[in-house]
């Protein structure tokens, strides 16, 4: 066994059982952390179903609403992200189709669903860590992602382990790339799979390879040697990417090292939903919420044990002939010939006071996960003045922004670093796009068209107004719109020195609609001007995403003295080399 399997089993053990100090008297272990946010994400007692008295406990779910309005409020999906230029003008055209290329490439390769996930897991986890594979990226599962450093503020701080469970099959496709692969398929299989190092085994019928995968420094002299060479200065480290299997489930002498080489940088992109406090994971709102879910729980409880003896009927009577149980033994039309007989008072106690703490958890978890009223789509309290729930909304949607922000701008880097570049290498292979699946990449490209044609023989042209221009321009639209299939041949060197750049819409028209509309709509019942009137309704609807050009539209009155469309010649208005 070489020294570097010796040292990434002592890693993998320190990470798992030692706590680390953020600070004097202060022990953190992300490990226990995760497994804490894994409990709560199954809603599972840490000790079973039932109390003490074996009665069931309820479990009363106050984070996940509250993690699907931060999601729903953040709003972001692969329609804020676009292709851009520095080069916006000699560029457009490259612009436009690589757009187009972009939004097919993002569905076919199901990116939608991914960053989908990512949201989630920022707001809940508080943390998303993507890693490069061949061909594109995937989200690292926490559970099994080793921070060896835990007080890291970065993954460039830390040395890093991932845990993987492999079949023979993904094993042996690996042939080629990684050695060893037949010995570690005879010795280091095992039918016992478990979700976690520390998670119950699960018997199957095939078996499972667990693999550990490092990145991270290690010294130049346990490099070579593991690399099967001799040399190497042991005080000189290196950055490079160790895989083992055999590490838990092989017997002894049953460790093999599958690949080593050296890496330029760590194949990780980060996102943080919170602040840096001494430790590289984030909060997010399971976390933020512990200790008032815990509450929301024992109140809960509470309140169902209490409510279940409150809502029995017991009664008393001092006559020892008395029925036992009225329930059963009364029929209806019964007559009870007793000396004394009362219903005794068994209403909650301490009821009022439950409910009281009830709520004030209820709004300390509002307060902690910026989840009020007018966050959620709930009713604001009665007496409300309109302008003030706008004012609150608006001022409860700058966090949402800010936490827009922080994902967009690691969402940017990694569209930037690693998926473009594999986009445009598909994009550059490609000798002819079809425009006909997008209708808005479609409109844009011919309204680029009819611009080029009417500058390119605006010569020819009789002297015309400025509405008469904007006429011959839509008339030429329509006959291109006429053509609902559109190739364009790529011409050889035409993406040479193009270079394109993810632009990531941190936060717009889709962020301030609902106030951008309401003010909209209020100059709109104003305006008594009928063309102002008309254009803002048309501002209006273009935000919410109507599509106003295909809309009939009066035709303006021709001026006295001024060349009218009839006074053109038809066969003067040159056709172009438009197809």
């Amino acid at each position: 066994m070489t020294n570097l399997i010796k040292t990434i089993e002592n890693e993998i053990d320190n990470y798992l059982t030692k706590e680390v100090d953020l600070s004097e008297g202060v022990k953190f272990s992300q490990p226990q952390l995760v497994k804490r946010i894994s409990l709560l994400r199954a809603q599972v007692f840490p000790k079973g179903k039932l109390d003490s008295l074996g009665k069931f406990k309820f479990w009363f779910d106050i984070i996940s609403p509250r993690i699907n309005s931060e999601v729903k409020n953040i709003d972001f999906d692969t329609k804020d992200v676009s292709i851009c230029s520095e080069a916006t003008l000699t560029d457009k055209l490259a612009v436009l189709l690589s757009n187009l290329f972009f939004k097919e490439w993002l569905n076919k390769n199901k990116k939608g669903g991914e960053i989908n996930d990512a949201v989630e897991n920022f707001s809940s986890l508080g943390n998303v860590v993507w890693k490069k594979i061949k061909g594109g990226y995937e989200e690292v599962d926490l559970k099994n992602f080793y921070i060896l450093n835990q007080t890291a503020k970065t993954l460039e701080d830390s040395d890093v382990i991932e845990r993987h469970i492999l079949t023979q099959t993904d094993l042996r496709a690996k042939k080629g790339i990684w050695e060893n692969i037949d010995e570690v398929i005879k010795s280091c299989g095992n039918r016992y799979f478990s979700a976690t190092e520390k998670s119950q085994d699960i018997e199957a019928t095939s078996k499972f390879y667990e693999i550990y995968e490092r990145n991270g420094e290690i010294s130049e002299k346990d490099y070579f040697e593991a690399k099967g060479e001799s040399g190497g200065d042991e005080n000189k480290y290196i950055l490079a990417k160790v895989i083992i299997a055999g590490l838990k489930k092989g017997e002894a002498g049953a460790k093999h090292i599958l690949y080593i080489d050296e890496i330029k940088e760590k194949p990780y992109k980060e996102a943080h939903r919170g602040r840096y406090e001494g430790r590289w994971f984030r909060k997010g709102l399971y976390e933020i919420l512990f200790d008032c879910q815990t509450r929301a729980n024992e109140i809960g409880n509470q309140l169902a044990r209490g409510l279940e003896w409150a809502s029995r009927q017991i009664f008393r009577s001092s006559d020892p002939l008395i029925i036992q149980n009225a329930l059963t033994d009364i029929k209806s039309g019964n007559i009870i010939k007793a000396r004394e007989l009362s219903q005794v008072e068994v209403r909650m106690q301490g009821f009022d006071q439950l409910m009281a703490d009830w709520n004030r958890n209820i709004q300390l978890a509002n307060e902690l996960a910026n989840s009020y009223e007018v966050v959620t789509g709930e009713s604001l309290p009665s007496g409300t003045p309109f302008r003030l729930g706008a004012l609150i909304n608006q001022n409860a949607n700058k966090l949402f922004g800010f936490l827009r922000e922080k994902l967009s701008l690691a969402l940017e880097e990694l569209f930037n670093d690693w998926i473009i570049p594999v986009m445009m290498k598909e994009l550059r292979a490609k000798e002819v796009l079809d425009l006909t699946g997008s209708e808005a990449y479609l409109k844009e490209y011919q309204e680029m068209l009819v611009r080029a044609w009417y500058i390119n023989n605006l010569l020819a042209f009789p002297p015309h107004s400025t509405e008469q221009g904007e006429m011959l321009r839509n008339l030429k639209l329509e006959e291109l719109k006429k053509n609902k299939k559109v190739f364009i041949e790529i011409e050889k060197g035409f993406w040479d020195n193009f270079k394109p750049r993810a632009k990531v819409v941190i936060s717009g028209e889709n962020v301030n609609l609902a106030k951008d509309l309401e003010t909209l709509a209020t100059f709109i019942r104003l305006e008594t001007n009928n063309e102002r009137r008309t254009a803002l309704i048309e501002i209006a609807m273009l935000k919410a995403g109507v599509d106003t050009t295909s809309l009939p539209k009066s035709i303006p009155q021709q001026s006295t003295g001024q060349a009218g469309v009839e006074a053109i010649p038809q066969g003067a208005i040159p056709q172009g080399a438009i197809k």
